[in-house]
This record gives C-alpha cells, sequence and structure tokens, in this order.
C-alpha cells in the first residue's frame, strides 16, 4: 500500500510531501490516522539530537485513529475500532524480555524515528500488538498524548510503590510534566511542580500540583528531606544534587528525560544517612500501556492540548523548536 506522509529529509530539515510502501503483513493493523501529537521528542528526532534518527523520517509517535483492515492472524481488533499507537511498533515476543511481559525491553524492537515511519500521515500499517483500543470515555484529541508520555509517566509513577498520600515532586512542566502531575494527584499523593517559569503556575494549579519556584534553588533548602518521591521530565541540565537532598532517606528519584550532557551526581547523598534510589523508566509494556488507558478512562485523566488542523502542521513545528506552548499540540484531520 502507498501510505501519503509527511517527512524530514535530512537533519535539520523541514516536512515536505512524501510517500512510502508497506504492505498489511498477518499480524498487522492499518490505521487511518485521526489525530496525532506533536511533542519535544519530535523535534529532536527530526533534529538527530540522540544521532540515531534514519532519514527520512515521517515524525509523530503519539496516534490516535480508525481500523481500517487487519491481517489474517490479528484477534481483537476489527475494521471501525477507535484506537492508540505508540512509540514502540514491533517486539520479537520470544527473548526473555518480551517472554516476561516487557516488551519495551526487546533488542529487536523497531520504533519511530529509529526503524519506522510515524503519525504525520493518512495511515500507518504496525503490528496490531501494539494497537490498542481506547475506551468510550476518553476523547480522541486528548487521549493522544498518552499513547507515549503518559504511559511513560504513568509506568514510572507505579515503578515507586508510593504509599498513600505521598510527598512527591514533578521537575519540569512540560507535557511530560503535566500529565504526571495529574497522574499523582489523580492517585490521591500530594503534588508539587518545580519550575523556573512563573507562567507556567496555572497550568501547574490547573494539573492539581503546587508551584515551586526552582529559579534559585537556595529558595529550596527548607524542603530537604520532605519527598518521599521526584520525577524528573527535565531535558535541560539541572542540579540533581540539589534535588536529592529534598528526598527522605529512603526517597526515591525517577527519570524520564535526560539533558544531551551528563550531569555530576554526588554518590553519597545515595547512602549518606540514606538509602536513596535512582532509577529510570523506558515509555512502557504493552500491559502498561493498556492499564494507563484504563486508570486514565476510570479517573477522567485527560490531557491538556492545543488542537489544530494537519495543514497547520508547519506552524505546529515551529511553536514547539521555540518552546512557545505550555500544552501538547495535537493535529487532527478534518
Amino acid at each position: 500500500m502507498k501510505i501519503k506522509a509527511y517527512a524530514v529529509m535530512e537533519k535539520g530539515g523541514k516536512l515536505t510531501p512524501f510517500c512510502y510502501e508497506k504492505a498489511l503483513g498477518k499480524n498487522d493493523a492499518l490505521v487511518r490516522i485521526t489525530h496525532c501529537s506533536i511533542a519535544r521528542g519530535d523535534i529532536q528526532f527530526m533534529n538527530d539530537d540522540w544521532g540515531d534518527t534514519k532519514f527520512p523520517v515521517v515524525p509523530g509517535h503519539e496516534i490516535v485513529g480508525i481500523v481500517e483492515d487487519i491481517g489474517a492472524n490479528v484477534t481483537g481488533l476489527q475494521p471501525g475500532d477507535r484506537v492508540g499507537i505508540g512509540y514502540q511498533q514491533t517486539a520479537c515476543f520470544k527473548c526473555e524480555f518480551c517472554r516476561a511481559g516487557n516488551e519495551q525491553f526487546c533488542p529487536d524492537q523497531q520504533v519511530i524515528g529509529v526503524h519506522c515511519h510515524g503519525g504525520l500521515a493518512e495511515h500507518i500499517i504496525t503490528d496490531s500488538r501494539f494497537v490498542f483500543k481506547l475506551p468510550a470515555s476518553l476523547d480522541a484529541a486528548r487521549s493522544a498524548p498518552l499513547m507515549s508520555s503518559g504511559v511513560t509517566v504513568y509506568t514510572a509513577i507505579r515503578k515507586a510503590n508510593l504509599p498513600d498520600n505521598a510527598v512527591t515532586g514533578v521537575l519540569g512542566a512540560g507535557g511530560l510534566g503535566l500529565l504526571a502531575a495529574r497522574f499523582l494527584q489523580k492517585m490521591g499523593h500530594q503534588v508539587s511542580a518545580f519550575s523556573h517559569s512563573p507562567g507556567k503556575k496555572q497550568l501547574i494549579e490547573q494539573s492539581g500540583a503546587a508551584y515551586l519556584d526552582s529559579s534559585n534553588e537556595s529558595n529550596l533548602s527548607s524542603l530537604q528531606q520532605k519527598f518521599d518521591f521526584i520525577l524528573s521530565t527535565l531535558n535541560v541540565d539541572f542540579n540533581i544534587n540539589t534535588y536529592l537532598k529534598l528526598l527522605k532517606p529512603q526517597g526515591k528519584f525517577g527519570v524520564v528525560a535526560s539533558p544531551l550532557q551528563q550531569q555530576p551526581i554526588s554518590i553519597g547523598l545515595l547512602y549518606d544517612y540514606a538509602q536513596r534510589t535512582i532509577y529510570g523508566n523506558y515509555v512502557g509494556s504493552r500491559k502498561d500501556m493498556v492499564d494507563t488507558l484504563d486508570f486514565s478512562a476510570r479517573n477522567n485523566m485527560e490531557c491538556m492540548v492545543e488542537v489544530l488542523p494537519f495543514s497547520e502542521m508547519d506552524t505546529a513545528i515551529a511553536t514547539l523548536r521555540n518552546q512557545h506552548t505550555p500544552v501538547r499540540l495535537v493535529l487532527e484531520h478534518r
């Protein structure tokens, strides 16, 4: 099948009309795309910030659409189903990680931007086992960011195994950070969001979190050993030691994004009169994705988005490049 899309042909390039061929395999689903969010990660793929982008690349790794056709072996999906698709497109289903239900660690996985094309297109064909039915109560545009950002922060939070009414913090108030704050609030925890931007105070509070100004780290000294859990969503340089000091002796520090440069850390903050933990989280398994969508539906958990027609994708890209939006931009086929 010939798929009409928009691709970046070279590092730092602009979107241009692009077609590619892909056949419907026996385990695949053909999905007509209705919505695709544009995230900071898409800009980083377009810029080849991580050095593994395969050009030409069709960006867009948070996708919502309607199933139009399925392969011979597909079960659980039918034409007409409303579905979501995220960053990971395939796995081997044979390795130790796949057998344990951790397909996101499969060494043979394929992901958008590195191995295959994404959602700035009319259609996408992908392994049906990574195509997820959307609960009826979820709005299509507002649920698109759940397909990657949502499952990433949800899984990171669940991994912390927090006590009831935990004292939690989120570093950063972009797409990942605001989603994390909402999940934590919906889970019944106390939430604060650290941000350098006073202009984001209202959005942070709308997410159910208290705003903490982190522009002057000396202002945070009164919060030392107050937090059970802090989740970093920052992709800019920051002083991790400042925030490790805010954790209780057995507090946990989760990471779901990273600055491009290495960040120094004082190892003693982990063990000196403490038993603190630092861990990372990479997207989530298929089960994690189902759990994320189910939790979101049960708790009226929707993302703050601005919806634009697909014809304004260049405007959306430019806005993100200039970091001029505090909410997720979602493109809609109209």
